[in-house]
């Protein structure tokens, strides 16, 4: 049986059991999509695990649907990066979206998860949906067009992502939404990396202060995982409620997220992290996760 391993640090990793359906390359980067009997097909870039069919729900969920549930009446979601697609499967829930749109530099992703996850393929046939090909940090910069909501769905910060964890790439995103617009991230584990965690959210912090954090577990990841959302108005949990409610009576239920998540508080493990490790990350000094890995990781 061939065996899938992922190292998440230098002495820490995961093995599945399993077997390889597909293995390929983009100009970008590689791609494999490996099945398990645990967490079904899992999708691998460049040898780091993406997204697992089994448990995809509720990294998706944390960062479209809450989001999306957290707007009084969200019209319109620009989704940066986000090739597998799973983020325009969630937006396509919400019958209030007149525009999705989501920028993508690699096609080939694409074009690989439209083959191998039959609900991408339909969730792409949405009228609403519209899928640019680009550079998104190019792109944003050199179009003016403002949403409702804007979704940070990437890989980790290194090699050309880092550039889209930057101060100066939240600025430009900040004038890409609309009042009482709403931005999501995801923020990794602040345990196993907490450089990249508190680099991440003292960045993110840096350009919108008013947050609200969740704390979920990722089996495929096999650790914890955090997704923190922003907006220049406060965040209403009363509001996201509502709206579940609503949602659930036109029969879409979410099966994992809760509000009450974002109501817990972090530890003191997760402060004192946060007050000693991480920096700005900018354009002229970007913060790359794996360029320097033995400095990065909990010792």
């Amino acid at each position: 049986m061939p065996v899938k391993t992922e190292w998440i640090t230098n002495t820490f990793g995961h093995v599945y059991n399993g077997k390889s359906l597909y293995k390929g390359k983009t100009p970008f980067q590689s791609m494999e999509i490996f099945k398990n009997e645990t967490f079904g097909t899992l999708l691998f870039l460049d040898g780091k695990i993406q997204i697992s069919h089994g448990d995809e729900n509720r990294y998706h969920q944390y960062l479209v649907s809450a989001p999306l549930l957290a707007h009084k009446n969200p019209e319109s979601i620009c989704i940066i990066g986000g090739g597998d697609c799973f983020a325009i499967e969630e937006a396509v829930k919400f019958k209030s979206l007149k525009r999705i749109l989501m920028v993508e530099i690699d096609k080939g992703v694409v074009d690989f998860c439209r083959k191998n996850y039959p609900v991408i393929e339909k969730s792409l046939k949405d009228k609403r949906v519209e899928i640019i090909y680009e550079d998104a940090r190019k792109w944003l910069e050199n179009n003016k067009e403002k949403f409702d909501v804007l979704i940070i769905d990437l890989t980790e910060p290194h090699g050309p992502s880092k550039m889209l964890y930057t101060r100066e790439f939240y600025k430009v995103c900040k004038t890409r939404l609309n009042t009482k617009g709403l931005i999501a991230i995801h923020t990794d584990n602040y345990y196993l990396f907490p450089e990249s965690f508190a680099t991440i959210y003292k960045t993110f912090y840096s350009v919108f202060p008013n947050i609200l954090t969740a704390r979920v577990d990722m089996p495929c990841f096999g650790m914890g995982w955090t997704y923190r959302m922003a907006s220049s108005a406060p965040i209403s949990i009363k509001l996201m409620e509502s709206n579940i409610q609503k949602m659930k009576k036109k029969g879409v239920v979410f099966d994992y997220f809760t509000p009450s998540t974002y109501l817990v508080q972090p530890t003191h493990e997760e402060l004192t992290i946060l007050k000693k490790r991480g920096r700005i990350s900018t354009d002229k000094k970007p913060f790359d996760k794996f360029e320097k890995m033995e400095e990065y990781v909990t010792k």
